[in-house]
């Protein structure tokens, strides 16, 4: 258990001494330069990776849906003013989640942020570049995140499983209305329609609302200091067995919880340096309070997991008999740092644990993310399966 205490102290430090750490905060910054501290006692070469971004999620959610609602509001009388918000709001959502591009978030300031990275270097050529993500920020907090609300009504299938794919699709489908009106003229089944469409983006503007109003940062201590603690034991382990021809970046990002803003900016920046045939991108976003799962993404678009990576997570987990407990698992709601690159090409994939009887992690965004609270002891169990899994990805073809 020594890892396990190593982790909950390591834990308690970052809280105590930066118990505020919102993206681009002095707290998250602060953070930041305690995590290289302890990458260069492991020996890590470390730098860090200046970007800007957005502080706040949740005050982008409630722009995107409620100028979404707002359209259904105007419609009646001007749709032309309605399918101009809902086609917007919806657009911009879908590009923003997606990381094509980010539209109506551009009207909230962007503020400094920073990520740390430590590589252990390759000897020679680099044959296989395994890059780890853990995020440094804590997330803000709401009636959203309340486990009884929670275990209510975002259970698998139940009516806000995947409520931001469901809200954006009731905007594209409150434009088409839009279209319709515009042509045929007002109806009652039309304007039945519209009350109904305009229920999931409205929703979703309230509860995000909330948040923001409440302004309340979690400590963070499973999300994700867990992980990050998780990245720096895998160092520690991997340092005697890498290959020389494997390099091993580990990367302590920031603005994971305002829109994985350092991946994004990371993923932005590498992409002609990190060769897409010789990098592996691998997430650890909570190592604790739960059952260890690989995440299935993709909140309004599905993103597959690349066939090689898929192949090594199963050959993994069938390598031990306590391995069987890992299984994947669709997100509901939100992303993490691994979709960016993702998207843009590389195989990547994030590892963390879930209590499935919530389809969250225990204590997720909730002000009980506490040091005292963090299950510290399933933390070397993560670091198990993610040192066996780069162990299989570097190994020769």
């Amino acid at each position: 258990m020594e890892e396990a205490s190593w982790a909950r102290d390591f834990v308690s430090r970052i809280v105590a001494a930066c118990p505020r750490r919102m993206p681009t905060s002095d707290d998250e910054r602060r953070a930041h330069a305690m995590i290289r501290a302890e990458m260069e006692a492991l020996g890590l070469q470390t730098t860090v990776h200046d970007f800007s971004f957005n502080r706040d999620l949740y005050a982008t959610l409630a722009l995107h849906f409620g100028l979404g609602a707002a359209g259904s509001f105007v419609a009646p009388r001007s749709p032309l003013l309605g399918l101009a918000l809902h086609a917007a709001s919806g657009l911009s959502y879908a590009l923003d989640s997606s990381h094509k591009a980010l539209l109506l978030r551009r009207l909230f300031p962007f503020r400094p942020s920073q990520n740390v990275l430590g590589v252990m270097p390759a000897k020679g050529p680099v044959r296989r570049r395994i890059v780890f993500l853990a995020h440094t920020d804590a997330a803000f907090t709401g009636k959203v995140f309340d486990p009884a609300f929670v275990k209510r009504f975002v259970t698998k299938g139940g009516p806000l499983y995947k409520s931001l794919r469901v809200a954006t699709a009731a905007l594209g489908a409150l434009a088409l209305l839009d279209v319709v009106q515009i042509f045929r003229g007002r109806s009652t089944a039309l304007a039945a329609a519209r009350a109904a469409l305009t229920i999931p983006p409205f929703l979703a503007a309230a509860l995000n609302a909330d948040v923001v109003r409440r302004g309340e940062i979690v400590p963070g201590a499973m999300d994700d200091l867990s992980g990050v603690a998780g990245m720096l034991l895998l160092a520690k382990r991997l340092r005697d067995k890498k290959p020389d021809d494997v390099e091993l970046v580990f990367v302590a990002t920031g603005c994971e919880e305002s829109g994985l803003g350092g991946s994004r900016a990371l993923s932005d920046d590498k992409a002609g340096e990190w060769d897409k045939s010789q990098t592996i991108v691998l997430g650890l976003d909570g190592f604790a309070n739960g059952e260890l799962c690989w995440f299935l993404e993709g909140e309004i678009f599905d993103v597959p997991l690349a066939p090689e990576l898929a192949r090594s997570l199963e050959a993994t987990r069938a390598s031990r008999p306590d391995f069987e407990e890992v299984a994947p698992f669709s997100i509901p709601v939100g992303g993490t740092d691994a979709i960016p690159f993702a998207i843009k090409g590389w195989p990547a994939v994030t590892l963390g644990c879930v209590d499935r009887s919530l389809n969250m992690p225990r204590h997720y965004h909730y002000p009980t993310d506490t040091p005292e609270n963090l299950e510290a002891e399933k933390v070397p169990f993560c670091v198990d399966f993610a040192a066996s899994l780069a162990e299989r990805l570097w190994a020769p073809s």
